[in-house]
């Protein structure tokens, strides 16, 4: 077993944890700080190696030691922001350990634990396999974890802004969860209405399948005299322009009312307008209506 090789590979996993934990928690730090801290996380190494039974192995140690870890490579602001920083820290460190460990045991890899250190055996370097699983693997494990917390971080941001709507039209009532859109600035050009979309699984409440397929904007010329009166006069196009694409007409509909359901109690617009969209609005299906920005502000018939 080689000091130095283990404590360079330490160093360098402990620079990626602490990197994580300064993009989750953006946290300020410095270049300088980074590598300082680094170096004194990866220092466990050899104490574990040459004084197993100090205290700083012990469970209460390493709680100390951590504390000093984040101490040193993040500024420090708050106790609050500190105790975020120091749990995002071990919260990363534990998932991306046990990702690595979980196919350590699926490959039967020669990875070795020593008191909490990887450190590798087998004479020489260690076993270059076991070696090119750690230098290989533990990058994986850092940009699959970051990718995860990426992808938490998004969701939780669109669950601050995602509603429950209720949408009454022709006697019925259809429920949906909305998103507040803060881009979408349409509105009709002749009655000054503001345009909210709904995509097939709110529809789907109100319109059969075949129904839903003739409410297409390139179809309802040919398909008009299909559907119900009460749909053909609810029906407006409205004309709009997407970033990044060319002039196009939206299919919209008239509705009753539109509530938008929130903490601090209903917000109502009559007679606006509703988009049809014939597919999900998005793959992971966590709403099915973009809210007007507008709506959120007046929250009044339009």
């Amino acid at each position: 077993m080689y000091l130095d090789a283990v404590w360079l590979l330490n160093l360098l996993m402990d620079g990626m944890i602490l990197s994580l934990t300064q993009g989750v928690t953006r946290s300020k730090s410095s270049r300088l700080r980074m590598v300082t801290g680094a170096f004194v996380a990866s220092t466990i190494v050899p104490i574990t190696i040459y004084m197993p039974d100090s205290w700083m192995v012990s469970s209460m140690g390493k709680l100390v030691f951590s504390l000093l870890i984040i101490w040193v490579t993040f500024t420090f602001t708050s106790l609050r922001a500190f105790f975020v920083q120091w749990i995002s820290f071990y919260f990363i460190t534990f998932a991306i350990g046990g990702s690595m460990m979980g196919v350590h045991y699926f490959l039967a890899s020669e990875v070795n634990v020593l008191h909490g250190a990887v450190v590798t055996f087998r004479g020489g370097y260690g076993d270059p396999v076991s070696w090119l699983f750690v230098v290989l693997g533990f990058p994986v494990s850092y940009f699959f974890t970051k990718w995860r917390l990426n992808q938490v971080s998004v969701h939780r941001m669109k669950l601050e802004d995602i509603y429950d709507v209720t949408v009454e039209w022709q006697g019925r009532q259809a429920v949906c969860k909305g998103l507040v859109d803060s881009g979408n600035q349409l509105t009709d050009p002749l009655s000054g209405k503001i345009v909210f979309l709904a995509d097939q699984h709110l529809w789907g409440q109100f319109f059969s399948k075949v129904e839903l397929d003739r409410l297409d904007v390139d179809k309802v010329t040919v398909t008009m005299e299909d559907l119900a009166e009460e749909t053909q006069a609810a029906i407006r196009l409205v004309p709009f322009r997407a970033a990044g694409s060319q002039s196009g007409l939206l299919l919209t509909l008239v509705v009753e009312r539109i509530i938008v359901h929130t903490d601090a109690g209903d917000l109502e617009m009559k007679h606006p307008l509703l988009g049809v969209q014939q597919k999900d609005l998005t793959h992971d299906r966590l709403y099915h209506m973009l809210i007007h920005p507008h709506m959120m502000v007046k929250g009044k018939s339009a």
